[in-house]
This record gives C-alpha cells, sequence and structure tokens, in this order.
C-alpha cells in the first residue's frame, strides 16, 4: 500500500455566536503523512545551478570565498541524494555553461571532480545573467524528467542580475513544466523581491545565506537537499468547498514555513490551493480564514476539505472531510490554544511583512512603530519568537543610532518572519 495523507482540522474556538451579519473565523488543517508503504522515496531530476562571477571570491572576513564555501557545501549535500537521482550542473556569471550534464548520482567521483573544479570552467566572471543559467538548466530537466520523479531546479546567487524578464517567464515555464525552483541568495547585493517572486512562481523556496557565518551556507544546502531526498508527494492541491453563505478569505501556510497561498476559484463554492510536493515524514499545516454567517443554534457543516496529491506518478486522495462548529447564543466558546499559537505566528508575520515595507519607503516613523509591534507581540508569545523579538530590536538600535536600517538586518527580518520555527541564533 503505497504511503498515504492524513487530515486532521481543528477550529479555533469551539463554539460561535454570530451578533451581525457575520463574524470572522480561523480552522487549522493539519496533514500528517500515514507512514505507510515502502520506505523509498521520491527519485529526482536535479539541476544546481550556481554564480561564479568575480563577486564570488570574496572571502567576508571569514578566510575562505564564498564560492570554496558553496562548494564544501555542495559535497556535503550530495550524500543525502541515492545512487539513482539525476544531477545535473550549470554555472554562470557573465554567460552559463553546463559543465555536468544530467549523470546519476552513483557517479559519484565524477560529480565531486566538477564540483571541486567550479572555478576553472570558461565562463566569463565579470557579469551575472542569472537567466542564462535558469535556461540551460531548465532544458536540462526537461529532457531528464520522467513520470515518478521530481524536478527540481536550486539556483545560487549573491548579486544583481540582467534579465529579470527574462528570469520571470523562464520561472513560469519551470511552473507550468511542474519543475520546482528554489532560489538562495548569498550576502547582501542580490535583489530580494526578484528572488522570492522566482520561487513564488516557481512553487518553490528562497533562502539567505549570510556570508559572513562560515556555516551558513552548509546549514541551507544541507536543509533543502534533506527536504529533496525526503520528498514523496507530489501536486498536493487542497480543494476546499465551503457551503452557501461561508466565505473563504484565504490560506496560509504555517509550518514548516510561514506564506501565503494563492487560491483558485474553480467555481463559487470550489477552491484550490497548490501545496507543491511534501516530505514522507513531516507534516504540514495550513490556516483558513473564513467568514461566517448569522445560523440559529446548532451544529453545522462550514465547508468540505480536501487533499489530492501524487505518490510514485500515481493519483490518490484524502477522501472529504467536513469542517464542523457549534453555533450558540450564549456566547463565544473557549480557544483553541494550538489554533491560537499559529495566528500569533501569522500575525507577529503580517507585522515583519509591515517592517520591510516602512524600511522600502524610508517611513522611520513607521518603521519604528511597526518595529516597537514585533517586539511587544514577541514578547507576548515568549521564546518561540526570540529571534523575531531580537532582529526587531535590532532595527530599532540602528535607526536610532544611525538613522537607517542595513541591509544585512532587512535580509534577516524577512527570513526569519516566515519561520515557525526558531532558526539557530547568529553566532
Amino acid at each position: 500500500m503505497p504511503p498515504k495523507i492524513h487530515i486532521e482540522r481543528m477550529m479555533h474556538r469551539n463554539s460561535i455566536a454570530v451578533k451581525g451579519e457575520s463574524a470572522a473565523s480561523y480552522a487549522l488543517i493539519k496533514l500528517i503523512p500515514t507512514g505507510e508503504g515502502p520506505a523509498k522515496p521520491l527519485g529526482l531530476n536535479l539541476a544546481l545551478v550556481l554564480d561564479v562571477s568575480g563577486s564570488m571570491y570574496e572571502e567576508d572576513g571569514t578566510g575562505v570565498s564564498r564560492l570554496k564555501r558553496i562548494q564544501q557545501a555542495a559535497l556535503q549535500a550530495l550524500g543525502t541524494l541515492k545512487p539513482e537521482d539525476q544531477l545535473c550542473i550549470v554555472v554562470f556569471a557573465q554567460g552559463a555553461q553546463v559543465v555536468l550534464p544530467s549523470t546519476p548520482c552513483s557517479e559519484r567521483d565524477r560529480i565531486e571532480d566538477v564540483i571541486q573544479r567550479i572555478d576553472l570552467f570558461d565562463v566569463d566572471p565579470g557579469g551575472t545573467t542569472m537567466d542564462e543559467g535558469i535556461r540551460l538548466a531548465l532544458d536540462e530537466l526537461s529532457r531528464n524528467g520522467t513520470s515518478g520523479r521530481l524536478s527540481q531546479m536550486v539556483v545560487l546567487t549573491d548579486g544583481e542580475t540582467s534579465g529579470e524578464e527574462q528570469c520571470r517567464q523562464l520561472a513560469r515555464q519551470a511552473a507550468e513544466r511542474k519543475i520546482t525552483l528554489t532560489l538562495m541568495g548569498v550576502g547582501t547585493e542580490w535583489k530580494e523581491s526578484l528572488i522570492k517572486e522566482l520561487a513564488g512562481i516557481g512553487a518553490g523556496k528562497w533562502y539567505y545565506i549570510d556570508a559572513e557565518q562560515a556555516q551558513s551556507a552548509e546549514r541551507v544546502f544541507l536543509q533543502e537537499f534533506d527536504h529533496l531526498a525526503s520528498a514523496t508527494f507530489t501536486n498536493v492541491q487542497m480543494h476546499i468547498r465551503p457551503v452557501k453563505d461561508v466565505r473563504l478569505k484565504r490560506c496560509r501556510q504555517v509550518v514548516p514555513e510561514i506564506k501565503e497561498l494563492p487560491l483558485r476559484s474553480q467555481d463559487e463554492r470550489h477552491f484550490v490551493c497548490d501545496l507543491g510536493t511534501l516530505e514522507r515524514d513531516k507534516s504540514t499545516r495550513y490556516i483558513l480564514d473564513l467568514s461566517l454567517p448569522p445560523r440559529p443554534d446548532g451544529n453545522y457543516v462550514i465547508a468540505q476539505v480536501e487533499v489530492s496529491y501524487e505518490v510514485g506518478g500515481k493519483a490518490d486522495t484524502t477522501g472529504v472531510v467536513p469542517l464542523q462548529i457549534q453555533y450558540t447564543q450564549a456566547g463565544m466558546g473557549y480557544v483553541n490554544a494550538e489554533v491560537a499559537k499559529h495566528i500569533d505566528e501569522v500575525q507577529i508575520y503580517e507585522l515583519s511583512s509591515n517592517l520591510q515595507q516602512a524600511i522600502a519607503a524610508n517611513n522611520q516613523a513607521e518603521i519604528r512603530r511597526t518595529a516597537e509591534a514585533i517586539e511587544k507581540k514577541g514578547q507576548l508569545m515568549g521564546p518561540r519568537a526570540a529571534k523575531k523579538t531580537m532582529i526587531a530590536r535590532k532595527a530599532l538600535d540602528e535607526l536610532n543610532t544611525g538613522g537607517r536600517v542595513s541591509r544585512k538586518t532587512q535580509l534577516a527580518i524577512a527570513d526569519a518572519a516566515r519561520l515557525a520555527e526558531e532558526m539557530p541564533l547568529p553566532e
């Protein structure tokens, strides 16, 4: 029997009283792998696209160049791949080159040799054309994609690129071909808005690698490659069917990271969220924002939820499960602490987004107000918001002493805000 996904769901309150025309409510949806079926994970069709421009030779006070640190991280991450996985490597600077065509990971010596010689290939280091690197990798992945394999592109850069619109077009092509796109930014000179946008279009992730921390690249590479090695469920979609007069406002993932998911409307009462690829042994969680109409006292189904997915190229589903809530004129029922925890995290995420916008607009009054709100909210949340609280304080300190928030702190705010579980504090 193949692996399956099980749904658990719970409401923010066990009962609700709707005094006006409508009332806001939240539902937590937990997707839990059952652990059934054979242990063999999904095969990978992987492309590694690396920036080898001149800035990648900077040492950032670590005594080791950025490129050398990336080489070491890539060699470490190779250990998570299976012999039957396929890997190609593309380098780009002013131009791009496929330095390793798609190769089985059983040929470990050949792959390691290419990674160790990554700076010796004939690519002009005097520019950054990420679009050309993505195009070559997309062609390579498209040639080698097969049913039952996960096609994934991992792109790493440390600078702004030419051809931004071409990058967007290529990300859309990747999404159409069901190729997931993950991007990693090293240091502080890459364009955060573009990297986030490409990851969103390509249904993937983005990462920030702190160039001044020697182990940051290895940590990020291992985190992403561990995720890929455990990938089991592909083309995962959540189908939400609210009943009449119930309005679905939005859907947000809250574990393992916080992000808003676009809702596609199939018809008036059928919405779909694309959840991407899920791992065999890790649950994911989502918050639905709902608007509920008045009802007489009683127990009501307010929506039907179903999750469809593929395992090894074969379609499956969780089946339809109902979301229910008790209406009572006696007043609001008790709050579910688990749901409330995730709502707190979403709220501090939204404050962090507002802080980033205020910094971009150089609105010092709004920067100060929002950073203080994050600090206050973080203190209420306690240790689980420690990193977010610390970075908000740092933003305030920089604003008070120098009149601006540094680029590094801006990236740290964006990186920490989306994480439901705290990252290690900086060394």
